[in-house]
């Protein structure tokens, strides 16, 4: 299977869990859902469950192309689900944004959208290419 087929439809389903699919009150809770906040952390393990749940259909045809265990669609699930719940607790791109980009993400929210799905593409990228490896 090749990389690059994999991120392409990675990207769909991104854009569908990401955007379709999470809900004004995810977005606006979900910052800080690693911590002891009991709201936010729901809004963002909902947030994620229905993202890694969009992935489903691409999962399956990976699992079915490449005639890989269940199990290691369940895997793949997982470095799916856990790279993204780190992230969206927001605490990542807020530390990226002072340390390296030395600007206040509050102060430029566009920016820090950008940068937050950045980082989510990179991430999706290398998960494509570990996929390539292992088919």
């Amino acid at each position: 299977m090749l990389w690059v087929e994999v991120l392409v439809v990675f990207i769909v389903f991104h854009l569908v869990g990401d955007f379709l699919l999470q809900t004004e009150w995810q977005a606006r809770h979900k910052h800080g859902g690693l911590g002891r906040d009991a709201v936010a952390r729901r809004a963002l393990l909902t947030h994620v469950t229905t993202y890694t749940l969009a992935f489903v259909p691409a999962l399956v045809w990976i699992v079915a192309s490449a005639e890989l265990a269940v199990l290691t669609g369940v895997g793949l699930a997982a470095l799916i689900f856990l790279p993204h719940l780190i992230q969206d607790d927001g605490r990542v791109v807020r530390g990226w944004m002072i340390r390296v980009k030395h600007t206040d993400p509050a102060a430029n929210p566009g920016l820090a959208v950008v940068v937050d799905q950045t980082m989510h593409i990179v991430m999706l990228f290398l998960l494509a290419i570990l996929i390539a490896l292992i088919t």
